[in-house]
């Protein structure tokens, strides 16, 4: 339980190391604004009239509060996530180092995607699972797509963590490297 916790507050400390920048706060809302219209739009694409209180009513109060629920939170994890790829970013550009360091934290834009799939009515279909050729297919799910929604949120979590956790490695490392210098 400590060590879960010893974790947590790594990330914690790397977030608010990000966040001393207004910038990347900037980003961050930006970004889950963004996103969350996107949810919000997908979501209601395919009801009548693109109403909320017609999607209320072919799903009922509570799917649609945990859809929202979790589309929210999607929105926000993506925020932040995406505030991390561009700090880390930034910290490379600036490093000179090689770019191909860049392309292991794509794996939370699979989180995003997954939530772009998980948008949608389950009785009146997805724009997303349209495109390829399925628009019902949320209704086949056990869940309505709910699952999906999870899945998203917690593909974000773990991509936050391992970003937070990998730029915590590369700050020791860069410590270790400058003591190992000083003491040659």
């Amino acid at each position: 339980k400590n060590l879960l916790i010893n974790k947590m507050k790594d990330v914690l400390l790397v977030l608010k190391q990000i966040y001393q920048n207004k910038k990347y706060i900037f980003i961050s809302l930006i970004t889950g604004v963004i996103s969350f219209f996107i949810f919000y739009k997908l979501t209601l694409a395919t009801t009548a009239n693109h109403s909320l209180k017609i999607f209320i009513m072919m799903s009922g109060y509570n799917y649609t509060y945990f859809t929202f629920l979790t589309l929210a939170l999607t929105s926000i994890l993506f925020g932040v996530y995406f505030s991390i790829i561009v700090y880390r970013f930034n910290l490379i550009k600036r490093a000179n180092k090689n770019k191909k360091s860049i392309l292991g934290g794509f794996f939370g834009f699979f989180g995003f995607f997954a939530g772009a799939f998980g948008a949608g009515c389950p009785t009146c279909g997805s724009v997303v699972f349209a495109l390829i050729g399925m628009p019902l297919a949320l209704m086949y799910f056990p869940f309505k797509g709910m699952e999906l929604r999870i899945l998203s949120v917690v593909i974000l979590f773990i991509s936050i963590y391992i970003l937070s956790k990998s730029m915590i490695k590369c700050e020791f490392n860069k410590l270790n490297h400058r003591f190992q210098s000083r003491t040659n």
